[in-house]
């Protein structure tokens, strides 16, 4: 068999394709970018799939904005992360039977590896039952954990007696509380990549104005996170003969059961509509009033995981943390349109801002000395959108200059870090600051650290373009190191073909041990393909007798079009010295998206020790190819 042969063979048993992880709309002062999820309707409920960007327009308070991109989920691989969202302090016994056993029915439809789903619940404390998965099995299961936590707590959670007409102040507190657990969930979820889904399943909430601050903050949470609230009221609501008006903004404004063009007046005064219908509205999520279709409508919700426009445009300078009023308007009759009603200007927090450790970190990063601490990084990007992308920044420190203090019995190391990427003429594009804290019982344990260098990640967010990027780090006094690289972000129109950076890896793990609870203390988005994760190795020098990967991410209208070719090159001479020849992607990975994420193995045994270039060639129907290289040695 022949060495082509052969390449192509194992490049088909190695190739993994799958989710594409999207960072979450959060919006940055560097960027300049707000991305607003946008779900569009016809007249019959339809999904609205064939606009372009000249058929939306956008106001921020008022003034229009000019859009810069948009993009079709249907048409995107990334995940999609839903939260089934029990608030048992407000449901009988009985409208929680009837929640779950639907909840566990949409399961069942609506489960698979691009849906993953989460459950928690609130009896009083926010409670995870099964972190995100996409194992239908464990979901049902955390159901059933969830129906027995409520019964438990039954004794002491309030039930409200069906006609109850006037909230007292534990209904009040009650649900204020809940409220409060909501937003921090919302802003919890901010990490995760993508418009987040949040099925809220309650009794009502009571019709009080001090509830509206409360409402208030958890849209405006939300929203910064890029969570669609979808609140859902199980308990049946007394009826008119007379139908209301319709509202395009309850249950999507779509014809069918408790629809918004046939749904009844509610009568049921204690479980208001209008503070579950706020959060609906603002959020860009819908308001199911009653529990009479309560399956139908959970279906609907997980229809809009992936029938939703991506729009972005380039906001006004404003002060961090003010926030702002949307609008989304088409220009298409009989069309109706739904998308958050608000963003809020943030950036992502800078842990060491203000602090003499700042102060020193940057004049370290200006000077001119490189430091005692020595360290590697890799920088690979991701598109966001058109006009915005992800950088990955991943570290490795040499941690024999690292010191350690005794603190309460604990030896503790803090290394401050400063990342700044400088655009051509001195102005800045993208910045942060992190700390990170090295913590261990012993000294035996930091004696097997020796040799071995601590790993650090760090996901930021920037604008194409050319940049000069300069991390300075170090834990005090003359313990500092400085290393700086190039970074490149190649402009993309959304349309053509286009590749990410080569990440090299030498660790995977399974997508499955990725959960609701460690993604929420994460700050960047794990790379994910066919159900493994693939975490960005902060050196280019492999072991022999390790295993090496590597990943990236295509983008392309028709990525079944691709053709991609995979060679690994020695540095030296630019001999061949792996080919896996012309290779489509896998059409089973395109299914009509345009984005798609691939890993495979480097094939580290094969090489000899020496300097090597890992070289990926693609091109599509159109003609176009583009080439990505990375450089790595075998010791």
């Amino acid at each position: 068999m022949s060495a082509e042969a052969t390449g192509r063979i194992a490049l088909a048993l190695l190739w993994l394709s799958g989710n594409a992880a999207r960072a979450q709309p959060v919006i940055q002062t560097e960027v300049r970018t707000v991305l607003v999820d946008t779900i569009v309707t016809g007249k019959r409920g339809e999904y609205v799939r064939d606009l372009a960007a000249k058929d939306f327009r956008i106001w921020q308070d008022g003034k229009e904005q000019a859009i810069t991109s948009l993009s079709l989920e249907a048409k995107s691989a990334e995940p999609h992360f839903l939260v089934l969202f029990f608030d048992d302090t407000r449901m009988a016994a009985q409208d929680q039977f009837l929640a779950r056993q639907a909840a566990s029915r949409f399961i069942d439809a609506n489960s698979g590896s691009r849906r993953l789903m989460a459950v928690v619940s609130y009896n009083g404390s926010l409670r995870v039952a099964q972190n995100f998965t996409d194992d239908a099995g464990r979901l049902k299961d955390a159901l059933n954990r969830v129906e027995a936590s409520s019964s438990a707590a039954s004794s002491s959670r309030l039930e409200l007696p069906r006609g109850s007409d006037t909230p007292t102040a534990a209904d009040n507190f009650g649900s204020h509380n809940m409220l409060q657990a909501l937003g921090n969930l919302a802003t919890g979820l901010g990490v995760l990549p993508g418009r987040k889904t949040l099925v809220l399943l309650t009794g009502g909430l009571p019709s009080s104005s001090e509830l509206k601050p409360v409402v208030t903050a958890a849209i405006e949470a939300s929203s910064r996170s890029g969570v669609a609230i979808y609140p859902v009221n199980v308990r049946p609501v007394s009826v008119d003969l007379e139908p209301s008006p319709p509202n395009p903004q309850t249950r999507g404004g779509r014809r069918g059961p408790q629809g918004a063009e046939d749904s009844p007046r509610t009568q049921d005064p204690a479980a208001s509509q209008d503070l579950l219908l706020a959060l609906a509205n603002g959020t860009g999520g819908f308001l199911v009033r009653d529990s009479s279709e309560l399956l139908a409508a959970l279906q609907q919700i997980g229809e809009e995981q992936t029938e939703h426009y991506v729009l972005s445009y380039t906001p006004p300078e404003s002060k961090d943390g003010s926030c702002h009023k949307l609008q989304v308007k088409v220009d298409r009759g009989g069309a109706t349109v739904r998308a958050r009603s608000s963003y809020c200007a943030t950036k992502p927090p800078e842990l060491i801002s203000g602090t003499p450790a700042a102060t020193d970190l940057e004049s370290r990063a200006a000077g001119a000395e490189a430091g005692k601490l020595t360290a590697s990084i890799q920088l690979s990007y991701f598109y966001i959108s058109p006009g915005a992308a992800r950088v990955h920044l991943a570290m490795e420190i040499a941690p024999g200059a690292l010191k350690f203090e005794n603190q309460k019995g604990k030896l503790q190391a803090e290394v401050n870090l400063l990342g700044i990427a400088s655009t051509p003429d001195g102005g800045v594009g993208a910045r942060f600051s992190d700390t990170l804290k090295l913590d261990f019982d012993n000294p035996a344990e930091i004696e097997k650290l020796k040799g071995m260098p601590v790993h650090y990640e760090k996901e930021f967010k920037i604008a194409p373009g050319q940049y000069s990027f300069a991390l300075a780090f170090g834990s005090g006094g003359e313990s500092f190191g400085k290393v700086e690289a190039p970074l490149e972000v190649e402009p993309w129109n959304g349309a053509e073909l286009a590749l990410s950076s080569l990440v090299l890896s030498r660790e995977t793990h399974p997508a499955a041990d990725l959960g609701l609870v460690s993604s929420l203390v994460q700050d960047r988005t794990p790379l994910i393909a066919q159900g493994i994760q693939f975490v960005p190795f902060g050196s280019n020098q492999f072991a022999k007798s390790e295993t090496g990967f590597f990943y990236l991410e295509v983008y392309d209208p028709d990525p079944a079009s691709v053709s991609v070719r995979v060679r690994v090159l020695d540095r030296k001479t630019g001999e061949p010295k792996w080919d896996s020849g012309i290779t489509k992607l896998p059409r089973s990975s395109s299914g009509g998206k345009t984005s798609v994420p691939a890993g495979a193995s480097l094939r580290l045994s094969t090489l000899k020790t020496g300097p090597y270039r890992l070289e990926i060639t693609a091109s599509d129907s159109t003609g176009k190819e583009i080439k990505r290289t990375v450089d790595f040695e075998v010791k």
